[in-house]
Order: C-alpha cells, then sequence, then structure tokens
C-alpha cells in the first residue's frame, strides 16, 4: 500500500490496523484520517482519547490537558476549543 502525503509512522497504523482488523485507530492528521475512513477504519484523535478518560474518571480535567498541548506548541483552533470545552462541561 502506498499512502500519498501521510508520514511513515501514520501509514504504518493504517496498514497495520486494517491488517488486524483493529477496533479503534488514534489520528490527528487530517490526510490519515480520510484514509482511515476510506478503510472504514473506527477513528479518534487525541481529543476524544482525553474526553473518553474524563468519561471513565481516568483524568479529572480536558481542559488543563488542552492548555498544556497548546502551551508545548500544539496548535488546536479557538472554535474547537470552545467546543471541547462544552463536551467536556468544563468552562
Amino acid at each position: 500500500m502506498y499512502f500519498l502525503d501521510l508520514d511513515n509512522g501514520e501509514a504504518e497504523v493504517l496498514i497495520l490496523a486494517n491488517e488486524m482488523g483493529a477496533d479503534l485507530v488514534i489520528i490527528d492528521e487530517i490526510m490519515g484520517r480520510r484514509y482511515a475512513k476510506q478503510f472504514d477504519l473506527n477513528l479518534t484523535g487525541t481529543i476524544g482519547v482525553l474526553l473518553k478518560a474524563k468519561e471513565k474518571k481516568i483524568i479529572d480535567s480536558v481542559m488543563d490537558l488542552i492548555f498544556r498541548l497548546t502551551n508545548k506548541g500544539t496548535w488546536i483552533s479557538p472554535k474547537l476549543i470552545e467546543k471541547i470545552k462544552i463536551l467536556s462541561n468544563e468552562s
């Protein structure tokens, strides 16, 4: 298989997930998500993992971790941050 516009790590994740029949793939990059959808793989991203972790009471705050990510250079749109606040019931 050959994936245009993907780095090796994302391509390997998709290949392995497809071969194993994985239940879930965790990918944040847009192109990786598009390929995952083409393979009919269930997918989530970092934010989805954080929301699930809060739901299962593994973490207390999604927003604390979102702010740590953005402070380390991860770009998250202001619109998405507002949506995360609503979904996590945090302000």
